[in-house]
């Protein structure tokens, strides 16, 4: 599936969620989560070559691009959830989740920033 294809099975899903909801309210919410999972479904399908790249990449890399798909992982994981907040009125929750986020990303960081400076104390002395 290309992403034209999935952009327009978004949009015929966002409108088709539109309709229900106009016609009876209570559905939509059933028909948007099952959109969602539809999309979710597409995303893990189209992951696993991603994946083994990464793992080719890590061992080159020692480690450093692990923690970089880590920390984008976390950040996805928590947009996604601070915008699920805010699209129900609860602002406060999502910049928790938002804070939360930054907070881990930044311990997952730290085994790298100490080697940087060990690094760059070594260059320096």
């Amino acid at each position: 599936m290309s992403i034209i294809t999935l952009c327009g099975a978004a949009l015929i899903a966002l409108l088709a969620t539109a309709v229900i909801r106009e016609l009876r309210p209570s559905l939509a919410p059933f028909c948007a989560a099952a959109a969602g999972l539809a999309f979710f479904g597409y995303v893990i399908k189209n992951v696993a070559p991603i994946l083994e790249f990464i793992k080719k990449m890590d061992s080159l890399a020692a480690g450093g691009i692990s923690v970089m798909i880590k920390a984008l992982g976390i950040s996805v994981c928590c947009q996604i959830t601070a915008e699920i907040c805010r699209d129900c009125g609860e602002n406060v929750f999502a910049s928790r989740v938002e804070l939360a986020a930054k907070i881990n990303i930044l311990l997952l960081a730290l085994p790298l920033i100490k080697d940087i400076v060990t690094i760059a104390g070594e260059l320096a002395g």
